[in-house]
């Protein structure tokens, strides 16, 4: 059985589910502990885990040969907890007992919980990419004011671009070109760190997708006006496959062995003059944006994985 981590009613999930030959299963970690249940056992004999879904049934984990941790959410903890105190108590055990489950499914992830957690750190991933010879941006990151503006005023005449650790929903940040307003502004870094690098004139922007060994390499040509960031305007842009030089996707595997990454989003940056600079992963990034507009079977290719994965585990 396959067992898909998500909440419901993703579309990254519906895709992939379409072609899963092999029983699978939805569960979202927000359900946990107010509207399902953890049930461990364990003896001399022998040990059982099972989870209970919202709709009553169960699921025995010594039957999952396979899990996509494709995107979790915040735990739900029972409306009828109203004691702050209890309520972080009631959230720590519930957040330790469900990583220990997690961590006790000794079967194909992608990805690994500890995988997805280091690798979301943007620098350790430079620091990675680094020592396997990919170009990187050069970068600064601090929450020291005099840093921030020695490296900026270093870097003239060239731009610099600042860009956050995550852009979470409640404060959106895309990734931009500093300004003389950012400048007036510059001593409030000493309220949270920035990543601050200098920018790479782009020919192109790149999304590798990387499933298990299989790349899929798509080319994004945006407009001068999203020369910084191609997120936010990647409707009107240009996309099409793009033959990923050997080499480049060599050093990319290996970065994603080094993580211990089945499943990743990889943005590069090709340069006027042929470069391919390395930005960032995102171990749960983001593919039916490409695969849908280019034909690239992503979505097929995460389906048999986790299909191939789970049959190997009955074997």
């Amino acid at each position: 059985m396959i067992l898909i981590v998500s909440p419901p009613d993703n579309p990254h999930v519906d895709k992939v589910a379409s072609f899963l030959k092999r029983p699978f299963v939805v569960f979202d970690n927000g359900w946990f502990p107010a509207s399902s249940s953890l049930i461990a056992t364990f003896n001399r004999e022998a040990e059982r885990l099972l989870l209970t879904l919202p709709d009553g049934s169960a699921v025995d984990l010594a039957e999952v040969g396979a899990v996509w941790h494709r995107r979790i959410s915040a735990m739900a903890l029972d409306p009828e907890l109203r004691d702050e105190t209890a309520k972080l108590f009631a959230w720590s055990e519930s957040n330790e007992a469900q990583l220990g489950l997690w961590y006790s499914l000794h079967c194909y992830w992608m990805n690994p919980p500890p995988a997805d957690e280091i690798s979301q750190r943007k620098l350790r991933q430079l620091q990675l990419a680094r020592s396997l010879e990919l170009p990187i941006p050069e970068t600064l990151i601090t929450n020291d004011p005099q840093a921030a503006r020695a490296f900026i005023e270093e870097s003239a005449p060239h731009e610099v671009v600042r860009k956050a650790f995550r852009n979470i929903v409640q404060a959106p940040r895309e990734t931009s070109i500093v300004t003389e307003a950012d400048m007036a502004l510059i001593d409030t870094v000493r309220f949270a760190p920035v990543i601050f690098q200098r920018f790479v004139p782009a020919e192109l922007d790149l999304r590798v997708t990387i499933v298990d060994d299989e790349i899929f390499a798509t080319a994004i040509r945006s407009s001068p006006a999203r020369r910084a960031d191609y997120r936010l305007g990647v409707g009107e842009a240009e996309v099409f496959p793009y033959d990923l030089p050997d080499d480049v996707g060599e050093k990319l595997l290996a970065l994603m062995r080094a993580f211990d990454l089945r499943y990743g989003g990889i943005d590069l940056r090709v340069t006027p003059e042929g470069e391919h600079v390395f930005l960032e992963v995102n171990p749960a990034g983001e593919y039916l944006f490409v695969s849908e507009r280019t034909g690239q079977p992503i979505p097929q290719a995460i389906a048999a994985a986790l299909d191939r994965h789970d049959l190997e585990r009955l074997n």
